[in-house]
């Protein structure tokens, strides 16, 4: 009797404690993603829902860089930019992205990058 309250309890717990995606995380990826990142125990929808605020951000072209195979991309606001308003995917690497219009580049951080800015809030 006993063990079976304390599996019940474990189990209550865990999905208490569980991280549910951020609703903005829909524009990007399906249902089956996100229930995938919620149940693979690395952190990941973790990760995921932070980078909805801190993944993005702009810099000036390099000079001497040739930025001509970057996609290029249409900015509604300069402010708050968020991937998930673009329908972009968070990668194993850092994209960059030419700005219409401007001599910018949009930047969305690597995965690794994100999970090392989270790392070190703590």
């Amino acid at each position: 009797m006993k063990k079976g309250l304390l599996i019940i309890l474990l189990v209550f717990t865990q999905q208490i404690l569980a991280q549910k995606a951020s609703p903005a995380l829909s524009k990007s990826y399906s249902k089956t993603e996100l229930q995938s990142f919620e149940q693979d125990g690395q952190g990941t929808i973790n990760v995921l829902n932070y980078a909805v605020d801190y993944a993005c951000y702009t810099i000036l072209m390099p000079e001497g860089k040739d930025v001509s195979q970057f996609p290029s991309i249409n900015l509604k606001s300069k402010k708050d930019i968020h991937f998930t308003d673009y329908q972009l995917q968070i990668k194993d690497r850092t994209q960059y992205f030419k700005i219409e219009g401007s001599n910018e580049l949009l930047v969305v951080k690597s995965l690794n990058v994100l999970k090392l800015e989270m790392q070190n809030k703590k």
